[in-house]
């Protein structure tokens, strides 16, 4: 009787240890999963964070390249407008030189333009200037089309060395950008934002750290993703880096 109710008892132990068990396998259970979600979270938080660095740095990259455009065009427009100054001053001499002689007509305003045209051609490798800076140097409140006045002051080669360097001199300014929209997106931190200049693009590579119950988080690398983003050029006008 007494070895009956130990068996008895004994089954009833054994019960309780199976779902002793089964209760703890599910916790386990529970908390894996909770870690592989967790892990999928932060993948898609990384790989959003990325892509929006990528496209932020490579907008950063087109504005960098195109004030170095404007401050060159700039600059050769001082030159143009000094040139046509002066010619203008020759003219003007001219004109009452004919006045007191009344041997020919002074120069009419065309012919100053085409003097300077002339001058122009023998700097830039005689390339026609283009109508709206024709415009502009008779009507300073024109506008200018800055692809057409890049063409004619910049050969290919010094266009593409002007925004490939500029791009390249300024990493610091496009890892700001970068770095400030990763982290409004979730990211922890960019690993890496890079310029490739064979393809004319920015890659960026973000990172989120991760959180888990089953392990200690130090063990782990943080999650990564990363994503490129080609800069636009101007229409019109291609750049390439060697």
């Amino acid at each position: 009787m007494k070895m009956k109710k130990y068996l008895i008892n004994e089954r009833g132990n054994g019960m309780l240890l199976v779902i002793v068990g089964i209760l703890i396998g599910s916790i386990f259970i529970s908390f894996m999963f909770f870690d592989f979600f967790n892990v999928f979270i932060s993948k898609r938080i990384s790989q959003t964070s990325a892509d929006a660095a990528v496209l932020a740095a490579a907008k950063e990259a087109r504005l960098i390249y195109e004030e170095r455009f404007t401050s060159a065009i700039e600059s050769e427009l001082e030159d143009l407008r000094e040139l046509f100054d002066d010619e203008k001053e020759k003219a003007e001499t001219e004109e009452e030189e004919g006045e007191e002689g009344e041997e020919e007509p002074p120069p009419d305003e065309d012919t100053v333009l085409d003097r300077i045209i002339k001058e122009m051609e023998k700097k830039y490798r005689k390339v026609t200037m283009p109508p709206s800076l024709r415009e502009w140097l008779e009507d300073p409140d024109a506008e200018i089309d800055p692809v057409e006045a890049l063409k004619y002051f910049y050969k290919e080669d010094e266009r593409n060395e002007m925004a490939c360097s500029a791009i390249a001199g300024d990493m610091e300014r496009i890892r700001n950008a970068a770095d400030e929209y990763a982290r409004k997106n979730g990211a922890d931190r960019n690993v890496q934002v890079a310029f490739d200049q064979s393809k004319f693009s920015i890659f960026v590579e973000s990172e989120k750290d991760g959180s888990y119950v089953t392990a200690d988080d130090s063990l782990f690398d943080g999650i990564d993703a990363d994503a490129s983003a080609t800069i636009k050029r101007p229409k019109g006008l291609d750049i390439a880096c060697d």
